[in-house]
Order: structure tokens, then C-alpha cells, then sequence
């Protein structure tokens, strides 16, 4: 798969969803690409797997999206959200990843309710995960996308909630801080290796893609990707073909020209294709989506909310693509 052809989309499937029509709306917008979510929040799955449910029991919509991308010459490429996995949690609540507090990061605590993180410093959380994208890897796919890789922080005014601090990454040591290097250095370095075991299963010719947060600039960027996520993102690239900043410019207030700032540092810090992730509209007003306008200045557009743009929208997003080869040269 080429990382230098993409014009993608994300998307959620659903129970009664036409596939095969869905696909041939995308097609006549001149999408090639489908990132389509594969393994969810909460820990289950769109297809028929011997791990998990399946979050549609009649239906292997994965194995769907296979064949009907293969009837149009459309690349498939499941989203797999690592770490957030409520399904595990409600096997084994002890793999939750722990506040220095003690609280565990799962709803009804101090996360979103669909969000419930699973620790990678527990053998049983590492291993579900590896044999779930071992699982995906049997499909005809043409690459993967990680999500949701990091230590979970949430920030409460003047409480930092950094996980993770459960009996596996204290290591029986109560004194260790959010600030301890060694700390932060298990957590980078614990990242790094489930990612590598995470692609193991992944041919050369497939695209591995990692999604990541970015902050206001590339400097902030690494450091709190470091810091506050576990995730040295400088290391991390070196386990996949490109990476996907997301670039939810809405909901931080700054103008769309970011995306394009953003995405030409990440470039240069990590010396790969960047394929960034851009929401269509605000997560707190959904009804208001990003304009036609804005739309022209980003490279494309790229979120499960695809559904909400108009079709004068859509032909700003065709006017993107077009763009793309252009912005690459600068």
C-alpha cells in the first residue's frame, strides 16, 4: 500500500449498514481509502472473532468491507483502539490502569463513559491485545491503524490524574512520582514494546499507521507526548510506516492552517509520511460543522462524522485531495 495516495475516510459501521452501498458513495467522492473501526472502545469487535464478541453477531462486517473495497480498487485499513477495552475490565477489573491516588481510570471515575484503560504493564493486557491483531492481520487488509496507545492522564482543575501507578508499574516502590524519569522511562519504553509486538503480525506490503495527540506546537508536542501519555512519539515511528496527528482544530480554537503547520513538523521530527486526522465538526456542538472554506486549507478530511458533511462540503474535501501532492512539495 502506498503512503502517498491516501484520501481516507473513518468510519463506524453499524448493524443494518450497506456496505457495499456506502463504499460506492465514497468511491463517486473519489475516497480510496477506508479506516474503518475494527476493534471498539469497548473492547469488542466487527467481525467474527474467537477472542471477543462480536458487536454484530450475524454479520463479519470487516470480512464485508474486504469485498466490497476489493470490487472498487478501495484500500481497507481497521482502526484498533488499544488500550480502551471495558470488555477485559469487566473480565478482570485488576488490569485497569491506577491514578498515583488510586483511582482507576474507567467510567463512572474520572474518564468519558466509553473510555475504560487497560494497563499494558499487565502480561494478560498484552497478550489479549497481541492475539486480537494477530486475529485482524488473517484479513485481506492493507494496513492498520493504533489508537488510544497511551497511559490515560486526566487533568481535574489542579489534580493530575497520570496513570499508571497499579502494583506492575510501581513495582512495589510507593514512592515513585508523576515526575520520577525512571517512571516516565518504563512507561516510553513499555509503549515501545507492546507497539512492536502489535505489528509483529503485519507484512512489509500492509501500511502500519499510529494514531497520536499533538499539542499547540511540535516542541510541546513530544514532550507532553513523553510526559503526560507515555508515548515517545520520535521512537515510536520508527515501528510504522506513517503517523496520524489528531488535529481536532474546532475543539482547540485555533485556525485550520494549523493542520497544515502541524503536519509539516511532525514531518520533519520523525522523518515519515503524516497522515493527519482532521474532525469535520466540534464534538461540542456537532451541528456546526467546519465550513467549506476551512475545509480547502486542510489536506482532507478524515473523522467518523463523515456522515455530516454536505455536499457542498464534500467538494471542499475533493478539492483537498487534489491538493494533496501539491502541499508535499512545500
Amino acid at each position: 500500500m502506498s503512503s502517498d495516495t491516501e484520501r481516507a475516510v473513518t468510519l463506524y459501521p453499524w448493524a443494518t449498514m450497506d456496505v457495499d452501498g456506502v463504499l460506492a458513495e465514497l468511491a463517486d467522492r473519489n475516497v480510496n481509502t477506508v479506516m474503518v473501526i475494527c476493534k471498539e472502545s469497548d473492547g469488542r469487535v466487527f467481525y467474527d472473532s474467537d477472542i471477543v464478541p462480536n458487536q454484530v453477531p450475524e454479520r463479519d462486517l470487516l470480512a464485508e468491507f474486504v469485498d466490497a473495497a476489493g470490487r472498487r480498487d478501495m484500500y481497507v485499513v481497521p482502526v484498533f483502539l488499544t488500550l480502551t477495552d471495558k470488555y477485559l475490565l469487566e473480565q478482570d477489573p485488576s488490569l485497569v490502569q491506577v491514578a498515583r491516588d488510586g483511582t482507576p481510570l474507567r467510567y463512572p471515575n474520572v474518564s468519558f463513559e466509553w473510555m475504560h484503560w487497560v494497563c499494558p504493564s499487565n502480561p494478560a493486557v498484552r497478550d489479549h491485545v497481541a492475539r486480537l491483531a494477530a486475529e485482524i492481520s488473517e484479513y485481506d487488509i492493507d494496513g492498520i491503524r493504533f489508537s488510544h496507545l497511551e497511559f490515560q492522564p486526566v487533568l481535574n482543575g489542579d489534580s493530575d490524574y497520570l496513570s499508571c501507578f497499579c502494583e506492575q508499574c510501581v513495582d512495589g516502590d510507593e514512592t515513585v512520582s508523576s515526575d520520577d524519569e525512571s517512571w516516565l522511562d518504563y512507561r516510553a519504553n513499555l509503549s515501545e514494546s507492546l507497539l512492536t509486538d502489535l505489528v509483529e503480525p503485519f507484512d512489509d506490503d500492509r501500511m502500519i499507521n499510529l494514531q497520536v495527540e499533538v499539542f499547540a506546537d511540535m516542541e510541546s508536542t513530544l514532550r507532553d507526548s513523553r510526559e503526560k501519555l507515555g508515548l515517545d512519539i520520535e521512537e515510536l515511528s520508527a515501528h510504522v510506516d506513517t503517523l496520524s496527528p489528531r488535529t481536532a482544530h474546532v475543539d482547540m480554537g485555533v485556525h485550520p492552517l494549523w493542520i497544515r503547520d502541524v503536519t509539516r513538523a511532525m514531518r520533519d521530527a520523525v522523518q515519515k509520511p503524516i497522515l493527519p486526522t482532521i474532525r469535520t465538526a466540534s464534538s461540542t456542538d456537532p451541528d456546526n460543522p467546519v465550513s467549506p472554506d476551512e475545509l480547502r486549507l486542510t489536506l482532507f478530511s478524515d473523522g467518523a462524522n463523515i456522515g455530516r458533511l454536505t455536499d457542498e462540503q464534500w467538494d471542499a474535501v475533493e478539492d483537498s485531495f487534489d491538493g494533496i501532492e501539491q502541499l508535499k512539495e512545500r
